[in-house]
Parts: C-alpha cells; sequence; structure tokens
C-alpha cells in the first residue's frame, strides 16, 4: 500500500516515462514519486501522486490493478504555461516552519454550518495544528505537522463526512468554479422547464378538474396526474438530488441542516402524490415540488454568483504570485528554481513581462509595474538601492534584484493572508444567523411532528398537507445565506475600489465609525518628498552634509530619508552602527564620527541648536517646508529644507468623510503644532495636533474612545502600528510596512484616499442591508411556521412562500453591487 505523504520514496534523477496515476508524460527528472501496489511509482505532479495516497488510504488500492485506461488527470485550468515538473512544485503545499499549509477547495458545502463542520473535523485530527474554513472562496486553509498526518488522511477526513476536499491554486478553482457554474446552470434549466409543465398541468387541473359525481378523475386529469409524477420523479433524482445527499450526509454526522426538512418535506409530498396518482384519488402535491426545486436552485446559483465573484478579487493576489525565480549564481549562470526556493542574498533576474518572485532589493536602474500594490496603472522607474515588492512586473530592460525576503513572507503573501483572515473570520452578523438557522431547523422538525399528531387527532385529511406545509414553508437557506451572502458581495466590491478587509468584523465598526483621524507624512502625503535647499553650519559644507546625510538616511523608508539619499550623487559613504527611532530620527556613525538626523529635537539629543541652524529651520517653516536637521557632537551639522508632495485627493477626503457621515476628521502629525495647525485648516479638518509621537498618538486614541468616540485611524507608518491597534478600526496602505499592515483593519491600494470614503458608504449599505435580511428572514420564519401549522397555507403557497424568501434576501443582497452607488 502506498505509504503517506511523509514517507514518500525520494526523486530519482530520471523518471518513468508516463504518470502512474493518469498516463501523462512525467518531466525527465521526477519530483513525485511514492511507493503503490510495492513498488516506487512515478507521477507527473502533486495532484496525482495526492489522489493516488488517497485512493491506498482508503484501501481502494486494487483499482490500480483492475482499471483498463489511466484516470483523468487533476483539473489545473488552462492557465499552466510553463509546462514542466517546477510548476507541479509550485503547487505543493507550503512550508512553515516544521509545519505545512494548504488551502483546500471544497466540493459541496453550501452554507456556513457546512464549512463549520469541516473546520472542526479538521481541527479534532491529529496533527492539525489549524484549519480556518473561508465561506467567500469556499475553501479551508489548513495547516498540519506532516510527521503526524498526511495529506491525503485530510482529504480522507473531509470525505467521510460527506464532502470532497481537494488542493487548489487561482487557476484550479477558476476551473472548479466554471464545472460548478455549468453543472449548476444543467440542473436548473432542467429543473425549470420540468417544473413549468409540472405547474402547467397542476394549473388546469386546479381551474377545470376535479372528480365527477361519481368520485372518478377525467381521463386527461389521470394522465396528468402520471405525467406529473413521472416528471416530479424526474426532478428529485436529478437536480433535487442535492437536497437529499445534503440531507444524508448531515444526518450522519447528527446535524440538522437546512436540507434536512426541504428533503423530508419533498419525500413526504412525492410519497403522497405517487399513492394518490396510483390510487386514482386524492390530493395531489406535484406542484409544490414542481416550483420549490427549481427556486430553491435558483437562489443558490445566485449565492454562489455572489461568492465566486467576491472569491476572485482573493485570487488575484495569487494569481500574480510567480511560480519560478531565474537565479544567478557567482558566474552570472541562470538557474530555473520555484520560486518558494528562494532565501534572502540570493541574486535573480526577471526578464521584461515577467513576475517578481519575491521581495528584494534593486541592483541597477529598472522599470517595474507596481499595479498590485499601488493600483496604478503605469509603471515607475525606480534607482538601484530601492526595494522591490513581490507581484512587480519588470518593464524594459531585465531587472536584477537580490532577495531580502522568502516567497512566502513577502509583502504581497502577507497581504493575501490577511486577506484570507479577514474572509474567514465570521462576523457577528454570520454567528447570528447561523445560530438561528440551527435551532430553527430542530424548532421546524418539532414543529412539524407536533402538526402532525394534532391533525391525526383533530382533522386527520389535513395532516398530511398541514405538515408537509410546515416542512416546506420554513426558509432556514434565507436566514443561513441572509448575512453571508451580503457579505460576500461587499467584500468584492471593496477589492474592485482597492479596498481590502483583513478582519471579518471591521466592515461593521468602519460603518460605525463617527471620529477619523489622519497621520500625515506617507498618509496625506504621497510618499515622495523633494530636497529644496541645504543650509550648512558649524564648518560643515554642504556637499559633506548630504554626503554623510546620505549614508545614514539608506537605513530608513521615510519618505524625507528617500529624498535626502536620492539628491546625492557623489562618491557614497557608509554608516555603521546606525538604528532608526520611529517618528524621530536616525543616529550611526559615518568616518568615524556619530551623527544624528531627523527632527531637530532628536538631532541636537535636547541640547540647544546654534542660531543660524534654529535661523534655518525658522526659515524652512515659513517657506512651508519640512527641516530636517543634522548636526554631531560638534556643532557641525546642515539643515535640509524638503518639500511633501500632497496625494491629489487629500484636500477634499475630511470632506467626503463628513458626507459619509463621520462627525470629526482630525490630524495627528510630528511636524510642529504650528505646522500642523497651517496643513490642518489648508485640509478642511476639524483638528490638528502637532508634535505627536507614536505613544502620544495612542493616547490620543484611547482618549476619545473613552470619551464614547468611534475611532477611524488612518496611517501607514511604523509608528502608526500602535495607534492602528488601539483604534476601533483602522486603515492603512498596502504600500506600508509589515507592522501597520498587520494591525491594519482594511488596506488601501493606490495613492487615492477618495476609496476610503467610498468604502464607508458601501460599509453603510451593507450594514442597512444586512440588518434587512436577518429582519426579514426571522420574521417569515416567525410568522410562516405557525400558519402553515394552522392550516392556512397549502403545500404550493408554502414552496412558494419559501422559495421567495430566499430568492429575496439574495436578490436585496445584490443590491450592494451595484456599482453605480458608493
Amino acid at each position: 500500500m502506498l505509504g503517506s505523504m511523509s514517507a514518500a520514496v525520494p526523486a530519482p534523477e530520471s523518471a518513468a516515462a508516463d504518470c502512474y496515476h493518469c498516463g501523462l508524460p512525467v518531466p525527465e527528472r521526477a519530483l513525485w514519486r511514492a511507493v503503490v501496489l510495492g513498488a516506487p511509482r512515478d507521477f507527473c505532479c502533486a495532484g496525482c501522486r495526492a489522489i493516488a495516497e488517497t485512493i491506498a488510504t482508503e484501501g481502494l488500492d486494487d483499482y490500480y490493478r483492475l482499471r483498463t485506461d489511466p484516470a483523468p488527470p487533476p483539473v489545473v485550468g488552462d492557465d499552466d504555461t510553463e509546462g514542466d515538473a517546477l510548476a507541479d512544485e509550485a503547487l505543493a503545499p507550503a512550508w512553515h516552519g516544521a509545519l505545512r499549509e494548504a488551502s483546500l477547495y471544497l466540493d459541496g458545502a453550501r452554507c456556513p454550518a457546512c464549512l463549520w463542520l469541516n473546520e472542526s473535523r479538521l481541527r479534532a485530527l491529529d496533527g492539525v495544528a489549524s484549519a480556518e474554513a473561508n465561506w467567500t472562496a469556499q475553501t479551508v486553509r489548513v495547516r498540519w505537522d506532516p510527521e503526524r498526518v498526511a495529506l491525503a488522511q485530510i482529504l480522507a477526513a473531509v470525505r467521510r463526512i460527506g464532502y470532497r476536499a481537494r488542493p487548489v491554486d487561482p487557476g484550479h478553482r477558476q476551473g472548479l468554479d466554471a464545472e460548478a457554474r455549468r453543472h449548476d446552470g444543467a440542473r436548473l434549466i432542467f429543473a425549470g422547464f420540468v417544473g413549468m409543465m409540472v405547474m402547467n398541468l397542476a394549473l388546469a387541473a386546479y381551474l377545470v378538474g376535479g372528480p365527477d359525481a361519481a368520485g372518478r378523475l377525467p381521463l386527461w386529469e389521470t394522465y396528468a396526474r402520471w405525467s406529473c409524477l413521472a416528471a416530479a420523479l424526474a426532478l428529485l433524482l436529478y437536480p433535487g438530488r442535492e437536497f437529499f445527499s445534503g440531507a444524508a450526509r448531515d444526518l450522519r454526522n447528527r446535524r440538522a441542516g437546512m436540507d434536512v426538512p426541504i428533503a423530508i418535506g419533498l419525500a413526504a409530498a412525492f410519497s403522497a402524490s405517487a399513492v394518490a396518482t396510483v390510487g386514482g384519488s386524492g390530493p395531489v402535491y406535484f406542484d409544490a415540488i414542481g416550483m420549490l426545486v427549481p427556486a430553491v436552485l435558483l437562489a443558490r446559483a445566485f449565492e454562489t454568483r455572489a461568492r465566486t465573484r467576491a472569491a476572485a478579487g482573493l485570487d488575484r493576489y495569487a494569481a500574480v504570485s510567480a511560480s519560478f525565480a531565474r537565479r544567478l549564481d557567482a558566474g552570472e549562470r541562470e538557474a530555473r528554481v520555484p520560486a518558494s526556493a528562494l532565501a534572502p542574498g540570493d541574486r535573480i533576474r526577471v526578464p521584461p513581462g515577467e513576475t517578481v518572485p519575491a521581495d528584494g532589493v534593486l541592483l541597477a536602474v529598472a522599470e517595474l509595474d507596481e499595479a498590485v500594490l499601488t493600483g496604478e496603472p503605469w509603471p515607475r522607474r525606480r534607482a538601484a538601492g530601492e526595494t522591490v515588492a513581490a507581484g512587480s512586473v519588470a518593464r524594459g530592460a531585465p531587472v536584477v534584484l537580490r532577495v531580502t525576503a522568502a516567497a512566502g513572507d513577502s509583502a504581497l503573501a502577507q497581504i493575501r493572508r490577511l486577506v484570507e483572515r479577514g474572509l474567514a473570520n465570521r462576523p457577528p452578523y454570520v454567528l447570528l444567523a447561523d445560530r438561528a438557522a440551527a435551532v430553527l431547523v430542530v424548532t421546524v422538525l418539532v414543529a412539524a411532528a407536533a402538526t402532525l399528531a394534532g391533525r391525526l387527532i383533530l382533522t386527520p385529511a389535513s395532516a398530511l398537507p398541514a405538515t408537509i406545509a410546515v416542512l416546506i414553508v420554513t426558509c432556514p437557506c434565507a436566514l443561513a445565506l441572509a448575512a453571508p451572502v451580503a457579505l460576500a458581495i461587499t467584500a468584492g466590491r471593496l477589492t474592485a475600489i482597492g479596498v481590502l478587509s483583513t478582519r471579518g468584523d471591521a466592515l461593521e465598526r468602519l460603518a460605525a465609525a463617527d471620529v477619523a483621524v489622519f497621520d500625515k507624512t506617507g498618509t496625506l502625503t504621497a510618499g515622495t518628498s523633494s530636497l529644496e535647499r541645504v543650509d550648512a553650519f558649524g564648518g560643515l559644507t554642504k556637499a559633506e552634509a548630504l554626503r554623510i546625510a546620505a549614508a545614514l538616511e539608506t537605513v530608513s523608508t521615510h519618505p524625507a530619508a528617500r529624498a535626502i539619499a536620492a539628491a546625492h550623487s557623489g562618491a557614497p559613504a557608509t554608516a555603521v552602527r546606525a538604528a532608526e527611532t520611529a517618528g524621530e530620527g536616525i543616529a550611526g556613525d559615518v568616518d568615524g564620527e556619530r551623527w544624528r538626523i531627523g527632527t531637530p529635537e532628536f538631532a541636537s539629543a535636547g541640547a540647544e541648536l546654534p542660531a543660524d541652524a534654529i535661523a534655518a529651520i525658522d526659515r524652512a517653516r515659513d517657506d512651508g517646508l519640512l527641516p530636517v536637521v543634522l548636526e554631531d557632537a560638534h556643532g557641525r551639522g546642515a539643515v535640509f529644507a524638503l518639500a511633501e508632495r500632497w496625494r491629489d485627493d487629500a484636500g477634499g477626503i475630511a470632506a467626503a468623510l463628513r458626507a459619509e457621515g463621520l462627525r470629526r476628521v482630525a490630524l495627528l502629525s510630528g511636524d510642529t503644532p504650528e505646522r500642523a495647525a497651517r496643513i490642518g485648516r489648508a485640509l478642511g479638518f476639524d483638528e490638528a495636533l502637532g508634535g505627536m509621537s507614536a505613544a502620544d498618538k495612542l493616547t490620543w486614541v484611547g482618549e476619545r474612545a473613552r470619551a464614547g468616540d468611534r475611532v477611524l485611524f488612518v496611517g501607514d507608518g511604523w509608528n502608526d502600528a500602535p495607534a492602528l491597534a488601539g483604534a476601533s478600526v483602522s486603515v492603512s496602505l498596502a504600500e506600508a510596512p509589515r507592522a501597520p499592515r498587520a494591525s491594519s483593519d482594511f488596506l488601501l491600494l493606490g495613492r487615492g484616499l477618495d476609496a476610503l470614503a467610498r468604502a464607508r458608504g458601501i460599509a453603510r449599505r451593507a450594514k442597512h442591508v444586512l440588518v434587512q435580511n436577518l429582519i426579514w428572514a426571522l420574521a417569515y420564519n416567525v410568522l410562516a411556521v405557525p400558519l402553515a401549522a394552522a392550516g392556512r397555507v397549502p403545500p404550493w403557497a408554502a414552496a412558494l412562500g419559501m422559495s421567495a424568501s430566499s430568492l429575496l434576501v439574495v436578490v436585496n443582497a445584490l443590491r450592494l453591487a451595484d456599482r453605480r452607488r458608493a
């Protein structure tokens, strides 16, 4: 029998000609090998080996002895352009320390409760460290110890509870989604046409049918009943089969899922109708079946469409990830390796048109398309020594860089993990709906049993139709989908305008915020500055001051530091023992002397600056420029006057946020109070405070929270991370360093701030729709069940009401997809 992945046979230098599982050619150097039927076997990809492991784990390896043809290969999509083993290596589960990680696509999961069941089952497996389900993407991300459990065992555990899990990549998911749409579309079309035929015959029987004086049905109605019996049977066996398979799976797992009352109601309606048709008398309920099956399938089709659109936004950040890298050795020779094999310090070359596989530092001037992080459609010219993010695309000449972080630790990978975390988290709305739906299903089953018992005693003739109506009229689907569909559509809308949610409950907090606070540098400014003049003092020349300052500033990513470093074009100096104090400056040794550069207070280390330095600082501030001071222990130094470039929409963001319901908009800056006040007035802010350190910003946010305000904080620097974490809701830029990104609830792509105001509008609309959906779903079910139990709702009307309720919450949620609003 086949061993686990951890016991797989090492790959040889040469491979068998064909894959043992599917028969496709195996690459010249096999990367995937394992023992099947007592002998080593080669596989063309990770997918075939995983399938073979699953077959063997289930004790079905006789399949390979008895088969007459190779198995079909796993679906990977149609965008595998590489065509060699490296592509398969790139699709392998990733390593995270001693653990492996993979996203598994769950086939057959129809609601958040299904995902919860899979998540709980996987978490209970020995060796699984974590499992996080994502309803929007229909996936579960699993981390496991390969020494204790194999991927095949994880897949088998999912299959044992009635679902199918497959490792996926973005192209694979697109293929699976396309396959699911074709399958669902065929079932829906079949159900629609057959259901219409049943309804037409039922309508004719209602209008002109019925027994004669002797109690006999007309011949045409007898034929119509038999026709409806055959049609209803076809509906239940083909498109309606998913209700019964779902109910059986729920019952096997001792769970009352939403398919249980639907399946029981359909079975009862068909059985009673079949008895009446064969016996030639009695009521039939084929119309309820013909109406319910296509209507529920239609509601689920809308839900699937909304969910897959939102998942496509997430796939954007995986699809741009490079599968390979061209690593350079000491002799400048290229070696094509998986991107996952890169390590810090490696040198790589990226040809024009290809994607940068890992974060790095440029070794030469380059032109790069950074739209994945900035949203800008045009390339940017980057100088040697500047950082480049994974996901950028090389334009013009080939790009050469030194890797600073492995592919799994890149900014792009972190953003994707943050977005996945946001989609996996269950907001309060979803938790409430899940709990209510579970209670509703049990309540309905109890109510149906009570209705049957009571009616058999009081009015036996109405017992069956009333019970069927109770089972069918309830709508756990509407309750279970009331929140998830709206949230999935909202996630898609936010992604479309360049706003990524990293926490599931952040949407509610964004809608509830009433005070917005902005950091200045890198947030309201465009992240670039220009050096306008240099005023040296203490006997230091301007050229020497610029050389020393540039050496110190190379350790910082602050816009002012980049502007000073870029302004120096002479022979470079080297700074040693350089350390940055966030929000204040840098201290380090250059040419054996200790220098400090940054704010005037930091550069002077608390001492008084020379008079000519103070005069230069005042002159810079009077001109609206930012002064950066360089000084050593001997009173030598310089004042660098920098001009900041504001973002194009910085002047309108305060008004835009107030228009979306925020009460106050404030500015917190490390500039002097006078400069901060001047900037705040120019940009239309209600309040502007200067001289704010990272601790001061956090204190201010805490004070506003204790006063009852719900604070929205927007920042992008290392020193903003504490305030971002302490605010009610926080927003950072996708280009920001790792710490502020990790502390934020939302990430902004692009260089404009207008998306923030639009996101606030979308969040408020989403909250209204969520509340409407939940109120409707709860009110409908609370009113419909008693009416059906009282015999006031016939089965056909119950089917119509249930279907309409499901469609209503989905269609109401689809209003959020209207791009003409927000």
